[in-house]
């Protein structure tokens, strides 16, 4: 049996948010795609990410306004990423190694973002059980993201 690649499982052409933009307008967007992640910057030049947590435990937990504080400033501005042709188990790997819970994937180029996988998604669309555990043993022990 062939092993699945990010390509097979990645949300596709995910939204993309500029620095700029106030974690008001990150939040709506978040809302209206129903996500809790957003790659910053454009599809050929990601900066960071900001995901609802960052929003939530950056900003408004320090009573920051969402309607005046720019994404950038609240961001992680290290994002992880994998390979459209790597499988399940080396994207799980890659989690494991930087402590995420989610990657970007690249195109074959390696230069532009062509989707996003999360750990969540393997688990809601893998239906091979045993994939799914292996892909949990290469996970854990890995830091909370």
């Amino acid at each position: 049996m062939k092993a699945l690649t990010a390509k097979a499982l990645m949300v596709k052409s995910p939204a993309v948010i500029s620095p700029d933009a106030t974690l008001q307008a990150a939040a709506e967007k978040m809302k209206s795609i129903d996500c809790g992640v957003l790659p910053v910057g454009t599809r050929n030049n990601i900066t960071g990410m900001i995901t609802d947590r960052d929003i939530v435990i950056r900003a408004l937990s320090k009573s920051k306004n969402p309607m005046e504080e720019k994404v950038g400033a609240h961001m992680t501005s290290k994002a992880h990423y994998c390979k459209e042709t790597d499988t399940v188990r080396q994207a799980a790997a890659l989690m494991k190694k930087y402590g995420v819970s989610r990657l970007l994937v690249k195109n074959g180029n390696g230069n532009s973002v062509t989707g996003i996988l999360s750990f969540g998604r393997i688990l809601r669309e893998v239906d091979n059980v045993d994939e799914i555990a292996q892909a949990m043993s290469d996970m854990k022990h890995r830091k909370a993201a």
